[in-house]
Parts: C-alpha cells; structure tokens; sequence
C-alpha cells in the first residue's frame, strides 16, 4: 500500500511540474523547490525530476540559453546581471560560464537605451552621461559597455 500511495504522489508531482513548466521554461532548482513547496516527499521530488529530465523538459543548459536570448531581446541586461539571476534560478557556475562566453553586451545595451534618448534629448552631455550610466549599470552593464553606448548615444543626439 505504502508503494501505492508513493507512486500516485510521484505522479501528483509529475503533473504539478508539468503544469509549472507550462507557462514558461525553468531551471531544476525552480521546479525542485516548487514541489518541496507544494508538500511533496523528497522521494516524489526526486521521480518527477528524473521524468522530467529523462523527456528533457528542464534541463539547465538550454534553460540558461533560453533566458539569456530571452533577456537580450525583450528586457536587456549585462553579462553581471545575467549571471546573478541564472544563479538566483540555481544554475550551475559551469553551466552559466559555457553560456556566456562570447557575449558581447553593446547591442543590448544600445538596446536599453534607445528608448529613452528622445527624452533625453535636451539634456546637456553631462546630464546625458549620468542618464546613459545610471540606466546601464542599473541592467548590470560594464563600465566600458556604459562608456561606448553614451559616446553612441551622444553622436546619435548631436551632442
């Protein structure tokens, strides 16, 4: 009987994760500590994570891919900012270096700012510098991602 109810559990935690996994892509520790906080038993945690990486439906390297296109598309962020939210989601030193080596954050960094330059278009070069700064370094950009995207940002005003 004990058996009996560990496998419904097991499969109670199966179809929670898959229900989770639904609304967009997780890493392992995402979804692990998503059943711990359903109430599921270590045993139940352990069998749907097997499943769940057995059809691939989390695994962290693609996780990480997926989050960094994703950031440097739709809500761009520097490589020191993308490293501290792949690790706050449970991502692996390793998985995270692979994954942003080669990065190069000038384009989402433009793309950060490009918004905001007609609003900042009547600032003098000092006011825009510190609004370039301030708005890049907020989204984890290097000082020199900061220096290049304000010189680009200033001849693009005139300035």
């Amino acid at each position: 009987m004990n058996g009996r109810i560990c496998r419904d559990e097991s499969e109670d935690a199966f179809a929670r994760s898959l229900h989770y996994l639904k609304y967009r892509p997780r890493s392992r520790r995402e979804v692990i500590e998503y059943l711990e906080k359903k109430g599921f038993s270590e045993t139940a945690v352990f069998e749907a994570i097997s499943r769940l990486e057995q059809y691939r439906y989390i695994n962290d390297e693609e996780f990480a891919r997926i989050w960094i296109d994703n950031r440097t598309r739709n809500r761009p962020r520097g490589e020191f900012a993308l490293r501290r939210e792949l690790k706050q989601k449970g991502v692996s030193e390793d998985i995270i270096e692979r994954m942003l080596s080669g990065f190069h954050e000038a384009e989402p960094a433009w793309r950060a700012v490009l918004p905001r330059l007609e609003q900042w278009a009547g600032i003098e070069w000092l006011g825009l510098k510190k609004k370039v700064y301030d708005h890049l370094r907020r989204r984890g950009f290097a000082y020199a991602t900061c220096e290049e995207v304000y010189k680009r940002a200033a001849e693009y005003l005139g300035k």
